[in-house]
């Protein structure tokens, strides 16, 4: 490949068949892979193919491999072929969301359940499992036909719809019962997925989960000597049960204050950037003017310049009367693009400072806005700390009544309270223990919406300074590159024009 120059990051399809391979490695130079053949190798693992994220098909039949793995990254797969190998289950392709042709046959899988998985393969439309020991039971085409609406060729025949319909009406109940299971997964996932993206976007207002119970169950989580007082009986549950509904109650107020907060921030954000970018716009613009009547004046120049060509070469102008012209014309169009540089440097400067100035106040409100956003916030925290002081004080009253009970003999302590309710003290440290356990977690979950709020004012308003120093620079830039170029194409125009006149040793230097 190197001797013939072809770039290994450009090849689209490769084959390593019958090479002795052992191991799978070194292929992350071949980024634009979409075909790899790796068949009638000794390969036992699949590994090393996370860069090859543009790969469509992929072969490595006739191999030793016993497990399906670290295939994640390989979503545009459309065939994967694992033909003869020592593959006991199919697990593990959950993100081959394309995969259309699987061929898995000559393996070790010997439970047809495994055809279940490959229900969740949409655009699946090929599958080849013969010589599996499952392969070989009675009825298993037409398992493979019920169980897998979706298939349309089952060991590279297709599934006629008499054949799907035995199948159907043969493992009915099988199937009643998996699509009942799936549904339920179906479900879960939903639930998950929706609360992950509530969570990513609650996120952004720094008040995710704080719209459920989670941080309430946080409390208890662990919480031995917590949970075992729960058992000291009805007066403390209810305690316990009004705790929780106030507690979950000041969580979603604090919800609610960082949602507020968020849309007023966001509100002034969106309205911030639309001024900003309309100013700048309207500065572009006054800049775009000035570079054009400055394209105006050159071509008037240049213009200039090849009619007093014209005018040596026809004898209207003597060498000496040229050569002034020249630097005459050399002169003016120096002063354009002097006085052209001065308004374009002018315009940016002004910008500059205007943006300087504008960041700095904006930066000065949204810090406004994240203060009031944290006070407020950090109010209902004290409030959640009040209901867990009250709750602590509750709990110790009728823990104490309880003790005294016990001691007296009026009770019968149950074994997750001996420990606890041996004496005064034991009982007060476990009381104490989960008060401030508790403590601990509030206080934790405020100095992250705290520290994550001050973050985000931080990086903000550190990447408004920094984006406008780099708009600044590019702009300069801009500017100096464009006018060097028409200074060159002057010279160039100028040199040559003096060159074709026959001027090559002139004192004149373009």
């Amino acid at each position: 490949m190197r001797e013939e120059g072809i770039p290994k990051e450009e090849i689209e399809e490769i084959r390593f068949e019958f090479m002795n391979i052992l191991k799978i490695d070194h292929l992350w130079v071949l980024k634009s892979l979409t075909k790899l053949q790796l068949n009638n190798n000794f390969i036992e693992k699949i590994e090393n193919l996370e860069t090859l994220v543009k790969l469509e098909e992929l072969d490595l039949s006739f191999n030793k491999i016993n497990k399906i793995e670290n295939l994640d990254k390989l979503v545009n797969l459309r065939k994967l072929s694992l033909f003869d190998n020592l593959l006991k289950k199919i697990e593990n392709m959950d993100t081959l969301t394309k995969l259309t042709i699987f061929t898995i046959g000559k393996n070790k899988i010997d439970d047809m359940k495994n055809i279940h998985y490959l229900r969740k393969f949409s655009k699946l439309t090929s599958l080849n499992m013969a010589h599996n020991p499952c392969a070989e039971q009675k009825n298993f085409r037409i398992y493979v036909a019920a169980f897998l609406p979706q298939l349309v060729y089952y060991e590279y025949k297709r599934i006629e719809e008499t054949e799907r319909e035995e199948g159907l009406a043969m493992f009915s109940k099988q199937l009643q019962n998996i699509e009942k299971l799936e549904e339920e997964e179906n479900s879960r996932i939903a639930i998950t997925e929706k609360q992950r993206k509530d969570a990513e976007l609650h996120s952004l207002s720094f008040v995710e989960y704080l719209n459920s119970r989670y941080l309430f169950d946080l409390l208890f989580d662990g919480d031995i000597e917590g949970e075992a007082l729960l058992e000291i009986g009805d007066e403390i549950k209810d305690f316990h049960m009004e705790y929780e509904e106030q507690f979950i109650n000041l969580c979603q107020q604090v919800f609610e204050i960082g949602q507020k907060h968020y849309k007023i921030r966001m509100d002034e954000v969106n309205l911030f950037t639309t001024t900003v970018n309309k100013a700048k716009k309207e500065n572009q613009d006054e800049s775009v003017n000035h570079m054009e009547e400055f394209m105006k004046k050159k071509y008037d120049v240049f213009d200039q310049l090849n009619t007093l060509t014209k005018h040596f070469e026809n004898d209207v102008i003597d060498i000496d009367k040229y050569k002034e012209k020249v630097d005459e014309y050399f002169v003016m169009f120096n002063g354009i693009i002097h006085d052209t540089w001065k308004k374009l440097m002018k315009l940016e400067l002004q910008l500059f400072e205007q943006m300087e100035e504008v960041n700095q106040n904006f930066e000065h409100v949204l810090a406004d806005m994240i203060n009031a956003f944290i006070e407020e916030a950090q109010a209902v925290f004290a409030q959640i700390r009040e209901q867990e002081v009250i709750y602590t004080e509750n709990i110790s009253d009728v823990s104490s009544r309880y003790l005294t009970q016990a001691n007296m003999g009026e009770i019968t302590v149950p074994d997750v309270l001996k420990s606890i309710m041996s004496d005064k003290e034991a009982l007060n440290n476990a009381i104490a223990t989960t008060h401030d356990a508790h403590l601990q977690i509030i206080d934790n979950r405020e100095d992250t919406l705290v520290e994550r709020a001050k973050h985000w004012l931080e990086t903000f308003t550190k990447n408004l300074t920094k984006d406008e120093i780099k708009r600044n620079r590019d702009k300069l830039l801009e500017i100096n590159h464009f006018l060097d170029i028409q200074r060159e194409e002057f010279d160039e125009l100028a040199g040559d024009n003096y060159l074709e006149i026959g001027a090559e040793d002139s004192e004149f230097n373009f």
